[in-house]
């Protein structure tokens, strides 16, 4: 019995060897494809990370200026400046309820009063006709090339003495018998008195590494 050979037999394999070859190119688009999804999914992650941390560090810079900013509030108080405005200091004496400390949220229709966060004197961050006023903020002390303003607003009625006709926002009363109920401590842990000191709001906007935007709001009394 005579067996066929030649073209038949080399044409087989021939098929068999171009299917093993198209399946080898299949698996290396695949596997080139999950290593660039890999590569991308790293880099992504490194990114968060990246931001997360800088996100964190402005925020750290701002309490440091928050407290420069507490210290430069309590000095004000000791020479008696609370009633009235000071601008280039970034203090302004009553509770500005009409105040977009971010200048997200006004608009053309809606005109509300924003901060010069960048120190350009007009705002320009906000479009032109958007707010209703620019207020200056004050340079604070940079901390590790981050850029950080404040303002200081007390939460009064308006610029000017505290009285029944300009009424602040405070600290519930107490009497000295209550005060351990109401929790007003010292620094050194001491119950304290009856506190009459109207509440003062510290916004605090740092920028910092990559243009890095933290807000921070701090209210207190004395």
């Amino acid at each position: 019995m005579n067996v066929a050979t030649g073209p038949f037999l080399n044409s087989s394999a021939a098929r068999q060897r171009g299917m093993s070859l198209l399946f080898a190119i299949m698996t290396l688009v695949v596997l080139a494809l999950a290593g660039l999804a890999l590569v991308r999914s790293v880099d992504v992650g490194a990114l968060i990370v990246g931001n997360l941390a800088f996100k964190q560090d402005a925020t750290a810079a701002s309490s440091v200026v928050t407290a420069e900013a507490i210290a430069a509030l309590d000095q004000r108080r000791i020479e008696g400046k609370l009633d009235a405005d000071e601008v280039v200091a970034g203090y302004y004496a009553s509770s500005l309820d009409n105040l977009d400390p971010t200048g997200a949220s006004t608009t053309a229709s809606n005109k509300m009063a924003i901060v010069d966060w960048l120190g350009d004197g007009n705002c320009a961050y906000a479009a032109a006709g958007s707010f209703s006023s620019c207020l200056q903020a004050k340079l604070g002390t940079p901390v590790r090339g981050s850029t950080v303003r404040w303002v200081i607003t007390r939460l009064c009625k308006s610029a000017a003495v505290q009285s029944p006709t300009n009424p602040c926002t405070k600290p519930a009363s107490s009497s000295p018998t209550t005060a351990s109920a109401r929790g007003f401590l010292t620094a050194g842990g001491r119950i304290t008195g009856v506190s009459s000191s109207a509440y003062y709001r510290i916004l605090v906007r740092t920028e910092g590494v990559r243009n890095t935007v933290s807000f921070t709001e701090t209210l207190l009394h004395f």
